[in-house]
């Protein structure tokens, strides 16, 4: 039987593929799947007696300001033009 500590880690999973994701239709699902997982981690939780996740106060995932530093992908084929 999956554990709330299962749980919240699937929850991870999709908050962060919903980070990455390029279509926004796919990102609004992720994020709808991973406040069902943390949901589900935390009423396991309860069920046990355990203090609910800080996790379980996130509705939304962090805004990135203006000032952010972009993401950025590290290749496996560096670029000698951009190193220089």
């Amino acid at each position: 039987m999956p554990t709330a500590a299962y749980f919240r880690r699937q929850a991870d999973i999709c908050f962060r593929l919903a980070l990455i994701a390029s279509d926004e239709e796919v990102s609004n699902r992720l994020i709808f799947m991973a406040q069902e997982y943390t949901a589900k981690g935390d009423a396991l939780a309860k069920k046990a007696g355990a203090d609910p996740s800080p996790a379980a106060e996130r509705t939304t995932l962090p805004d990135i300001g203006p000032d952010d530093a972009p993401l950025v992908w590290l290749s496996d084929n560096p670029d000698p033009a951009r190193d220089c």
